[in-house]
């Protein structure tokens, strides 16, 4: 009997396709007003330990185990603030979703360059838009994470899921506790982060995600649109249903988790 299964049951399709740019105020432009898309959400000047382990762990990681710089390989420093920051506009398109990512100097305001100046385009080479696939409402994203590793170590698959605390070698990060495993944008007492979750996430509230890094070292997400996010997002896709003619609608959980069949 095989002990590999799928566990395509956990999720919903995919949520979003993320694209990191160099000119946040050009592709705005181009996204909202050339293309159509309805902004959702939206944040400026995002940093902190929890934001960069979330998105850069195993880059962070490997840069030091090869005895690099992390800057040199495109990892930004926004823990303290005052180097780096993350700026966000979620696009809705009614079936699915552009994120437009932007990471610059935080002295500077969002139509600043890329911190790391101009990102490398070519379909043959870049590897910086990441893919989101959106897990379903009643899934513990703690332990999906883990679920997805063991899953991928059981078909020799190299894949690495980011933890949301700061740990130095590989060995550090695979015994952190699982509740660290996501970043979750809200106070829940099973999974409290000292000095972030009861942090005010405005729109951003009830947001919920990990990285990964896939077989390929490709950059993948896995998220949750969970709360107030998801009157948002809603909102959004309402929005571009009206102007566009169309008649997209949120993905329900149909069959909970529980269940569904383990194979």
């Amino acid at each position: 009997m095989s002990d590999k299964r799928s566990l395509g049951y956990y999720l919903q399709g995919v949520q979003h396709f993320g694209i990191t740019v160099g000119d946040m105020a050009k592709a705005m432009e181009f996204y909202t007003e050339v293309l159509g898309g309805k902004v959702a959400i939206a944040g400026d000047g995002f940093y902190g330990e929890v934001i960069q382990n979330t998105c850069f762990q195993k880059d962070y990681l490997d840069a030091i185990a090869q005895g690099l710089n992390p800057k040199t390989v495109g990892v930004p420093n926004l823990v303290p603030g005052d180097e780096e920051v993350l700026d966000v506009r979620f696009v809705s398109f009614g079936n699915t979703v552009v994120e437009l990512i932007h990471f610059r100097d935080a002295k500077l305001n969002p139509n600043a360059p890329n911190f790391c100046g101009k990102i490398p385009s070519g379909v043959g080479y870049v590897n910086a838009p990441h893919l989101s696939f959106h897990v379903k409402d009643d899934v513990d994203l703690n332990q999906f994470a883990i679920e997805l590793e063991q899953e991928c170590q059981n078909r020799g698959i190299n894949l690495v899921c980011n933890r949301i605390i700061t740990v130095q070698t590989e060995a550090e990060r695979q015994k952190v506790d699982p509740k660290y495993n996501a970043n979750k944008f809200w106070a829940d007492e099973d999974y409290f982060v000292e000095g972030y979750s009861d942090l005010d996430f405005g729109d951003f509230s009830g947001w919920s995600l990990f990285y990964a890094k896939g077989p390929n070292g490709e950059q993948l997400e896995f998220n949750q649109v969970t709360r107030g996010a998801k009157e948002k997002f809603m909102g959004a896709q309402k929005a571009y249903n009206e102007t566009n003619g169309t008649n997209y609608k949120w993905p329900i959980d149909s069959v909970p988790v529980a269940d569904m069949p383990n194979g």
